[in-house]
């Protein structure tokens, strides 16, 4: 009887956990669909103290963000949600293997402080890729290296995207190649970009987008939880 009686106590502890978990998570699923740039009331409970600084960051982060599509064939970045500790030291990688398009990481800078209007940019276009759909001109071609990336203060910075090579590959055109969207089949084009965000320091949900696919859905959301042991 005993036995029963701890078990159903073990049962209903169980059950108030997950309702907490969904509806905490509907929270902040709501906090990012209306991109807020400050943290819910529902995150304060997961504030975090861990020593560290501008100097001398929590952790130093690799993100990497793959292009894909979902279930009816529209582009989105994978992952899509992505929760960093405030004072994190991020460098973001974009990685698109598109066969026709061009893909931005493009992120306001208001999680180290700047102003949202001020932009960090990945951009991995290459000759022969589309802007898509969704910009003017439509559907236009780019005829040469990409351009337009700034870095982590937002400023103007080369970009250094870099076309994976595909020796051996049937009708791949190799690392220095053009890409060839308009071939009846075209091959993917292997594009790899990387950029040192640096060390993030306002709390928030931030959003982040491809420059030429926002309008299709391409965007996501930066999770920064609040650390009280943080110090600029």
């Amino acid at each position: 009887m005993s036995q029963s009686k701890t078990a159903s106590t073990g049962r209903t502890a169980l059950a108030i956990g997950v309702v907490a978990l969904i509806i905490g998570a509907s929270a902040l699923g709501y906090a990012a669909y209306l991109g807020l740039s400050q943290v819910p009331s529902q995150l304060s409970a997961v504030t975090a103290n861990v020593t560290c600084s501008t100097s001398q960051p929590c952790a130093n982060k690799t993100i990497r963000l793959d292009w894909t599509l979902d279930d009816t064939g529209q582009d989105r970045f994978n992952p899509q949600y992505i929760t960093v500790l405030q004072g994190d030291n991020l460098t973001i990688m974009l990685i698109t293997n598109d066969t026709t398009d061009a893909h931005t990481f493009t992120l306001g800078l208001g999680l180290r402080g700047f102003s949202s209007s001020t932009l960090f940019q990945l951009n991995n276009s290459w000759t022969g890729l589309s802007s898509g759909d969704f910009i003017t001109p439509v559907n236009g071609f780019f005829a040469g290296h990409p351009d337009g990336c700034t870095d982590n203060n937002g400023g103007s910075a080369s970009c250094n995207t870099q076309k994976a090579d595909c020796v051996g590959v049937v009708g791949c055109t190799g690392s220095n190649g053009n890409c060839d969207n308009t071939a009846a089949n075209p091959p993917p084009c292997d594009l790899w970009s990387i950029g040192y965000l640096g060390v993030v320091s306002v709390p928030g949900v931030y959003e982040f987008h491809c420059f030429y696919h926002q309008k299709g859905g391409m965007f996501g959301y930066i999770t920064v939880l609040p650390n009280k042991g943080f110090s600029a």
